[in-house]
């Protein structure tokens, strides 16, 4: 990990891993770029810890994007530039209704797993991560001052999913909407995410 290069973080959704399209669409249209795109763990707990060891690697210029659950996640990252996309704030409520099912991963995770399990326990404690997500010592860092003018997001009009807009405008304020579901598809990414990582790499 190069510490003088700006990285850029991408994190996934539920059920997805580092290696979803989207980070490659990232890696092969930002080649200067260091992208990096872990594996982020189901459990809540074991997310948040392995995002804070990631952090201690990250520079203060270094940018984070994070895609429906992965938004949650990069929102957490105080103190850093974040991109939302589509951000889900209560993964917990979409998980509820599954309760008692195996959920197949999307992309090859490294750790080989091809599924999980969705419990009750699972669902408290999203629950409990949730509630506490916008206080401001809950955080990757949870430390020093955050500047809201430092988030983005990203909106899709036809979003059927999740729709945290009024939420997410309820802490930040810069946002822009685009014609286009949950999913992150190509032409967004290339139209509009890379365009606005450009932006805040030469700013």
């Amino acid at each position: 990990m190069d510490r003088n290069k700006t990285k850029i973080v991408y994190l996934h959704g539920m059920g997805s891993s580092g290696s979803s399209t989207t980070a490659q669409r990232l890696r092969r249209s930002l080649p200067k770029q260091e992208v990096l795109s872990p594996d982020i763990p189901v459990q809540p707990e074991l997310a948040i810890q392995a995002l804070k060891k990631l952090a201690g690697f990250l520079g203060p210029n270094d940018i984070i994007i994070g895609t429906s659950l992965g938004g949650l996640y990069a929102q957490l990252f105080r103190g850093w530039r974040r991109i939302l996309i589509n951000p889900s704030f209560h993964t917990s409520v979409h998980l509820e209704e599954k309760v008692g099912q195996r959920l197949p991963f999307h992309n090859k995770r490294e750790d080989g797993a091809k599924d999980y399990e969705v419990s009750e326990k699972l669902v408290k404690k999203y629950k409990a991560m949730e509630a506490k997500q916008f206080d401001p010592k809950f955080g990757i860092i949870g430390k020093g001052k955050d500047d809201p003018a430092q988030v983005q997001a990203f909106f899709g009009t036809q979003d059927n999913v999740v729709n945290c807009k009024d939420e997410y405008l309820e802490h930040y304020s810069k946002y822009r909407d685009f014609e286009g579901g949950h999913r992150l598809d190509p032409d967004t990414t290339l139209s509009l995410i890379i365009p606005a990582i450009k932006e805040l790499l030469e700013g």
